[in-house]
C-alpha cells in the first residue's frame, strides 16, 4: 500500500510552518557568509565570494544597501592583497549597467571601494551595453583603459552571458581577474 501525503486546501497553504513556497515567489537569498570559490565558464574563469541560499538576505535587499557593499569589498580586498603581488598598471571596471542607470549602482559601490583601498584607479561606467538581450549582450568601451591588468567586479553572475560579453571585449589585456559576488549558478 502507498502511503499518501496529508491533502492540504491552498487557501491554507501559507500558514503552514516551513511552507512559504507561495508567498516567496522567484526571490533568491544570501546568508553573506563568504565563500571564495573559483570557477570555469568555457575558457574563462571567475572567482566569486558569496552564493545563493535558502535564507538570509534577499538579492534585492543587497542591491540596495550600501552597508553590504562595503562589506563585500571588505572580502574581495583582503582576498586581492592575498593573491596579487603588485596592483602596478592595474584597474577596475564594474560590467555594464543595465537595469539602473540613476541612483544607487550597488557594483560602483563596491568599486569605488575597492579602488580606495588598492590605490588602483575606478573607471565607472567604462562599459555599455547596446542591445536589450539577455543572453547574447553586445558591449563597447565607452573610454579607453590605458592599464593592461584588469579586474572586472559583476555583483551577481546567473548564466555567465555578462561575464563573457566583457572577457571578450578586454581580451587584448595582459590579465582580465574576474571578481564576482553572487554566485547564483
Amino acid at each position: 500500500m502507498v502511503k499518501r501525503g496529508k491533502i492540504i486546501r491552498m487557501d491554507r497553504w501559507d500558514r503552514l510552518p516551513g511552507k512559504n513556497r507561495l508567498k516567496r515567489g522567484n526571490e533568491r537569498y544570501c546568508d553573506l557568509t563568504p565563500r571564495p570559490t573559483l570557477h570555469r565558464i568555457g575558457n574563462i574563469y571567475y572567482t566569486s565570494f558569496y552564493r545563493r541560499t535558502k535564507s538570509g538576505m534577499s538579492f534585492d535587499e543587497i542591491k540596495q544597501s550600501e552597508l553590504v557593499a562595503h562589506d563585500f569589498a571588505e572580502v574581495v580586498c583582503g582576498f586581492l592583497r592575498c593573491y596579487v603581488s603588485s596592483f602596478n598598471d592595474m584597474c577596475i571596471i564594474t560590467t555594464p549597467r543595465r537595469r539602473h542607470h540613476d541612483g544607487f549602482h550597488f557594483a560602483s559601490v563596491v568599486c569605488q571601494y575597492i579602488s580606495k583601498n588598492l590605490n588602483i584607479p575606478f573607471y565607472c561606467d567604462a562599459v555599455q551595453c547596446i542591445n536589450r538581450s539577455r543572453l547574447e549582450p553586445d558591449f563597447v568601451l565607452l573610454r579607453p583603459i590605458c592599464e593592461m591588468r584588469v579586474i572586472v567586479f559583476d555583483d551577481i553572475i546567473t548564466t555567465g552571458m555578462t561575464l563573457t560579453a566583457t572577457a571578450n571585449l578586454l581580451d587584448d589585456r595582459e590579465l582580465v581577474l574576474n571578481i564576482i559576488g553572487i554566485n547564483n549558478r
